[in-house]
């Protein structure tokens, strides 16, 4: 990616290392070749800090195509924050004497929910959907897959995860880890529950591009997308559709190394990592 970088902003998790890693990267910067404005909207997006952090600076951007998202790791396992505080001065390098800059498209899924009163409300998710009960509570929903009714459903909700989040809430809640790196998305029901002698409903994950959910109009929802509940009145969501379709939705992640998703699962969920 060529690199238009001209200023930058900070997100950064309040813990004493993190701040301390902020603070060295105004200082290197300071003294490069060609220094970056810190502003509140700069066209690098650094997070210092977990996931949290990272998921907190795209959200915060609105998922913005036209930045670059860097990852700073100072927690415990760190699948999306893929820099490590040694890593500081090659990333102010890049910044100041490269004409390219080392970024990859990291797919993100489109979210619409319809309410009852016809209003259509929009979202991005870098990791995962959750359409649940209010307060975890039962929901009855229909499961469309790709246009198609594929069942009708049962239980606490469905988990919607895209092939960055399959490792995470999606993969405790036993879904699938996508190794494609295709426009999929991998759909895990949550808690759902047998209501009749004679019904039946396909539990193991499903991988699909677009899944709808269709709650019964007196069922409370509650749609939670990366770990934070929207501000939506539970009694109004008529439908939500999760699309990943043709990767026209994307942020650039700044990587000093390719990306392998084989090794990052070896690395943060298995705990080894040899020389190949």
């Amino acid at each position: 990616m060529k690199n238009n970088i001209k200023t930058f902003t900070l997100f950064v998790r309040p813990d004493e290392k993190s701040l301390q890693i902020a603070n060295q990267i105004r200082h290197l910067n300071k003294c490069s070749k060609r220094p970056l404005e810190e502003t509140d909207n700069g066209d690098l997006i650094i997070a210092i800090g977990g996931d949290g952090t990272f998921l907190d600076s795209v959200t915060s951007t609105n998922f913005n195509k036209e930045k670059v998202y860097a990852g700073i790791h100072t927690g415990t396992l760190g699948f999306l924050q893929n820099l490590s505080a040694n890593e500081v001065f090659t990333l102010i390098k890049y910044l100041s004497y490269e004409e390219e800059i080392p970024t990859r498209k990291v797919l993100v899924s489109a979210i619409n929910v319809t309410l009852t009163n016809g209003k259509i409300l929009n979202f991005y998710s870098l990791n995962e959907i959750l359409v649940v009960g209010f307060n975890y509570s039962k929901i009855t929903f229909a499961e469309y897959i790709n246009g198609k009714l594929l069942q009708n459903v049962s239980g606490n909700g469905i988990v919607i995860a895209t092939n960055t989040g399959d490792t995470a809430y999606s993969m405790n809640s036993g879904g699938a880890i996508d190794f494609s790196n295709h426009y999929q998305l991998v759909c895990t029901l949550e808690t759902p529950i047998l209501n009749g002698a004679y019904e039946r409903f396909i539990t193991n994950p499903i991988i699909c591009s677009k899944v709808s959910v269709i709650p019964e109009t007196s069922d409370k929802v509650s749609i939670i997308i990366d770990g934070i509940t929207k501000k939506i009145n539970p009694n109004l969501v008529k439908s939500v559709d999760v699309s990943m379709l043709d990767g026209s939705n994307y942020i650039n992640k700044f990587e000093l190394e390719t990306y392998s998703k084989v090794n990052i699962i070896r690395q943060k969920i298995l705990g080894y990592d040899f020389f190949e």
